[in-house]
């Protein structure tokens, strides 16, 4: 883990609330794109990675996808099992995530990238359990 990545858990540690609350209401809108981008439909096998309280996984849920996501912050996972109770929910980070390779049909990260210390080696590991033909979409 990097300086910046500690600095990040310790900045939204506990936080899961407030950013509910606020900022999540602005990154929602681009998840129906986001969605679309990755070809995300009915029998997508998709992964979000970093969120949050969990929009991006019940929209990927509401389209008929099995979802996975995962958040560094506990307080955004509580959040995110309550909107998407049909998603396996967990506390992971990157780079390090617990999938096996090329375990998803579609990834998709919104706002995450900016909030990790190392986006190449955090890009690689998405690249890591996506398969070979799926889709990787983020916004930044």
């Amino acid at each position: 883990m990097t300086t910046f990545d500690e600095s990040e858990r310790l900045k939204w540690a506990g936080r899961g609330g407030a950013y509910s609350g606020s900022f999540a209401k602005l990154c929602a809108h681009p998840v129906p794109q986001l969605l679309d981008a990755a070809e995300v439909g009915p029998g997508t096998r998709m992964l979000d990675v970093g969120t949050g309280p969990g929009t991006v996984a019940a929209a990927g849920c509401a389209r008929g996808a099995t979802v996975s996501a995962v958040d560094a912050e506990p307080t955004m996972v509580e959040l995110a099992v309550q909107s998407a109770p049909a998603a396996d929910v967990r506390v992971a980070t990157l780079p390090e995530l617990p999938f096996a390779d090329a375990e998803f049909d579609a990834i998709v990260a919104n706002f995450v990238l900016n909030h990790v210390g190392r986006p190449k080696v955090a890009l690689a590991e998405l690249r890591r359990v996506v398969k070979p033909d799926g889709w990787i979409a983020f916004t930044v």
